[in-house]
């Protein structure tokens, strides 16, 4: 009879602690905003990083929240085409992301604004994910002609 009520207890303190501890709700609400917002911030730091593929959780242990990160692999640069760049020195892509880097839009958009900076050209970007490879080819077209004049340019 010991035995049976032990094991009731036991099973009952299971349960509750299982009710306890869990996965927060998904979707984004009203109550849920400061999770939601903290693991989109989580996301974004992994994929500065490279990490495309990360997932985040957020479970209940109590009253306390717990943030499980999976990072999944790190995606590398596996090329970087750049349009229109005949006309620019040499130097200028010295800076660029490099084939075999770990692949930051950050690294890409400081490189760009170095680029409209220095010499004046507006430039667009895109990249293509291979997921299957964890690669990302970068593709970037530097916008035809010389380079924009500044409104404050005394140069006609």
């Amino acid at each position: 009879m010991g035995r049976i009520a032990f094991l009731l207890i036991v099973l009952s303190v299971g349960v509750y602690v299982c009710a306890q501890e869990g996965i927060v709700e998904h979707g984004w609400t009203e109550k849920n905003n400061t999770e939601m917002y903290a693991s989109y911030m989580l996301r974004h730091a992994y994929y500065e990083q490279g990490y495309w593929e990360s997932k985040i959780e957020i479970r209940q242990a109590g009253t306390k929240r717990i943030f499980v990160v999976q990072p999944g692999r790190i995606y590398h640069v596996e090329g970087f085409d750049v349009s229109h760049l005949a006309d620019l020195p040499e130097e200028s892509i010295a800076d660029a992301p490099k084939v075999g880097d770990v692949y930051s839009p950050d690294r890409v958009n400081e490189w760009i604004a170095t680029i409209e900076k220095r010499y004046g050209r507006r430039v667009n970007w895109g990249s293509q994910f291979d997921r299957a490879h964890a690669q990302v080819m970068i593709e970037v077209k530097l916008g035809e002609g010389g380079p924009i004049s500044s409104p404050n340019d005394p140069r006609p």
